[in-house]
């Protein structure tokens, strides 16, 4: 059938500090907290829907379809998101791709024009999602995967410029998504497989798992049923899961994020332990490395990204989406691009090694440099095959390093180039990368926990192996002799002389 996919739009107001209390969605009736949420897609298929019907069986969530082509625009979708919303279930717009027939550009604006008053932070909205099932060539694109990346980035555009912050949802099936390549990893993933599998227990990927572009065997939401029976609906309607919990989305309604995931981490200065952040802007504290303070359970305007401690170890920072800065323990805050206009979402963060400084990364390659962080180029404004995930700074402070999703490096100042990944199979997409402490190298690492390292030592990874969760990061022992992995559940997995001080998976 067709669908999208699960964030909350966010408010893109400046985030100055703390501004207020996070609000707390109503639980399903009767669902134990550790449950997959059971939601479902509609369109005009199902005819007029009693949603109070819907959510009394204990359906959480919903998309709908609002559009496909450019010409055709589903005559209840107005009627599926009010009354949806006000039935209490959360609801989705989605787009019907015809990439054989149209650009993305004005499939996106056909697609806005109808659902972006839909799209906005209300507490009740969740991602727009791109419903991608035509392969049958493309129009104003170079592959497939080029034109969902155009249309995504037109609605994160799009929704940027209404003051919301989204997230857009890539929904395909298992098998087709070998259509695709990891620069569409940047995107949550919606994968349709009606393989018989406990929804509660099983996986999409049980086919065609040489097709998973995202890594690991992830996957955000499945829809594993197209004959599914739910009160209030007529007939047959698409049965779809959350791969988390209710816990999951209560974060999705009060933020950014689909869950509450762990994004990165950073080491203490002794390199006995470390600190791990979460979405919400949670941090998670291990070994000698102190908590010197959070944003859990604050509002924010836009998910955490990144974290950067001191090199002291005294402090850190954490990063939004937004470019907004939060700044605990000695790290001083020296500006951020909170409330600014940017041409992509931050990704990453990197400080200087006198702790008085900081640079933001954006998807786009683009650098943001505060305080004594000196600019030495970006990738902004110029072509990438893939979007930037990560960066990494010389122990000078005169130069960097950013690292794309396909394994490309781009050095900067007195970064050396000692090789990358861009141009070659990969297994699952890069997700980070950290350098070693002399500076005269670095390493790589994949959602799958693959590493590559280029002019450092090979200390293992977890490549090849059945992940809980994808990998999100690494960090570098602090004599170079190892490294860090931490996965999206907070899972740690040490390598070298890195050492083991803790995780924080989800409880």
């Amino acid at each position: 059938m067709k669908k999208s996919i699960l964030n909350i739009a966010v408010s893109a107001l400046q985030r100055v500090a703390i501004s207020g209390a996070v609000l707390a969605l109503a639980f399903v009736p009767g669902r134990a907290l550790a449950q997959r949420p059971v939601g479902v897609d509609v369109s005009s298929y199902q005819g007029s829907i009693n949603w109070t019907s819907v959510r009394n069986s204990g359906i959480t969530y919903a998309w709908a379809k609002a559009t496909e082509g450019v010409t055709v625009n589903d005559g209840y979708f107005v009627g599926n998101e009010n009354n949806g919303k006000a039935a209490g279930v959360y609801m989705g717009a989605y787009h019907f791709a015809r990439p054989n027939l149209n650009s993305p550009a004005a499939e996106a604006s056909h697609f806005w024009g109808v659902a972006g008053p839909y799209i906005k932070a209300d507490g009740k909205s969740f991602m727009p999602m791109l419903d991608f099932e035509v392969f049958s060539g493309v129009v104003g694109a170079s592959s497939y995967s080029d034109w969902a990346n155009q249309w995504c980035n037109a609605i994160v555009s799009d929704a940027s410029a209404a003051g919301t912050v989204v997230k857009p949802v890539l929904y395909t099936s298992a098998c087709s998504a070998c259509n695709f390549n990891s620069s569409v990893a940047q995107w949550i993933s919606w994968i349709a497989d009606y393989n018989g599998q406990n929804p509660q227990t099983g996986t999409p990927w049980s086919v065609c798992g040489s097709c998973d572009v995202w890594g690991g065997g992830s996957w955000s939401l499945w829809q594993f049923s197209s004959s599914g029976s739910v009160s209030g609906i007529a007939g047959n309607v698409d049965m779809d899961v959350f791969n988390g919990n209710d816990a999951g989305l209560v974060v999705v309604g009060t933020g950014p994020t689909y869950l509450t995931n762990r994004v990165g981490m950073a080491r203490s200065a002794s390199g006995a332990g470390y600190w791990i952040a979460a979405s919400d802007g949670g941090v998670f504290s291990f070994g000698d490395a102190h908590f010197y303070g959070s944003m859990g359970g604050q509002h924010l305007n836009a998910a955490v990204v990144g974290i950067a401690a001191r090199p002291q170890g005294d402090g850190y920072w954490l990063v939004g989406a937004d470019g907004g800065i939060f700044s605990f323990g000695n790290a001083g805050f020296h500006g951020s691009m909170g409330g600014q206009h940017l041409n992509a979402p931050v990704v990453g963060m990197s400080a200087t090694p006198s702790g008085n400084g900081y640079w933001l990364v954006g998807s786009d390659g683009g650098i943001f440099g505060f305080g004594d962080a000196g600019f030495h180029g970006s990738m902004g404004g110029q072509h990438l095959n893939a979007p930037v995930v990560g960066m990494s700074a010389t122990p000078s402070g005169n130069g960097y390093w950013l690292v794309g999703s396909d394994g490309g490096i781009f050095a900067f100042g007195d970064a050396g180039f000692h090789g990358s990944m861009g141009g070659q199979h990969l297994n699952a997409p890069v997700v980070g990368m950290a350098s070693n402490p002399a500076g005269t190298g670095y390493w790589l690492v994949g959602a799958d926990g693959g590493i590559f390292g280029f002019n450092v030592g090979y200390y293992g990874s977890e490549g090849g192996q059945r992940l809980a969760a994808p990998i999100v990061g690494m960090s570098s022992s602090v004599d170079g002799s190892g490294y860090w992995l931490v996965g999206k559940d907070g899972g740690i997995f040490s390598f070298g002389d890195a050492p083991f001080e803790g995780s924080a998976v989800f409880h």
